[in-house]
């Protein structure tokens, strides 16, 4: 069943290679807390007309392997009918040093979710809003929907400011002029997080090009993507 689930994955990302795209792009993020690298996440994104779909994953970096991993991959399609992508189905399959191997699979009626390797998939419905990577990392200008999900979990948020800034330059990472928004984002245990994002223009794609979560006390875990 898994393995059908990421071919699947694989011939959504190769479907609207066939054909003329209105946009697409291949973009790569450093993580980062403080001085540490935490890993890195990539995502082919690709749009045609009023369909898109994104294939991505996360790695742990070698210096954080020693003392945690965790690998997850993200897969999404749905429809662009104006200004806001709205996700019709969403995969994502991770695990972790302390996490079991995990399957979520939403489709356009309900959500199917296997904990671990040797289970059977248990059905549950259909989160609100839209996933939160189609939300943060590719919505033009800012998301202000009432709700994200991560296939799973719905989450309620709030768009809090729009600004115009700049990104500081910084070898290798892109800098220059962006779209910063600013979001409350509530969490399963009912705690408030505040997250930045960064949006602009890049080869013809609005995509985040660094995504800010606020942490009371610690560095402020980064994603910044790459030139």
């Amino acid at each position: 069943m898994v393995g059908s689930l990421m071919l699947l994955a694989g011939l959504m990302s190769s479907h609207v290679r066939s054909e003329p795209a209105v946009s697409n792009g291949t973009f790569a993020y450093e993580a980062r807390m403080g001085p540490l690298i935490a890993g890195e996440l990539t995502f082919d994104f690709h749009r045609q007309h009023d369909a898109y779909e994104f294939l991505g994953q996360f790695q742990t970096s070698r210096s954080l392997s020693a003392y945690y991993t965790w690998t997850g991959t993200f897969a999404a399609k749905g429809l662009w009918p104006d200004t806001d992508p709205r996700t019709q189905t969403y995969l994502v399959q991770s695990e972790g040093k302390d996490e079991d191997y995990k399957v979520v699979v939403m489709s356009e009626s309900d959500t199917q979710i296997l904990l671990g390797r040797l289970s059977e998939f248990e059905v549950q419905a259909k989160p609100q809003g839209i996933d939160l990577i189609s939300a943060l990392l590719f919505t033009p200008g800012c998301y202000d929907g009432e709700y994200v999900h991560d296939g799973e979990d719905a989450y309620p948020i709030r768009l809090d400011r729009v600004s115009e800034a700049k990104l500081s330059r910084l070898s290798g990472f892109y800098s220059g002029a962006v779209t910063r928004c600013d979001y409350s984002v509530v969490t399963r245990r009912g705690k408030t997080r505040r997250l930045r994002v960064s949006m602009a223009e890049v080869d013809g794609v609005w995509v985040a090009t660094e995504v800010r979560i606020r942490v009371p006390f610690f560095p402020d875990p980064v994603f910044r993507m790459r030139s």
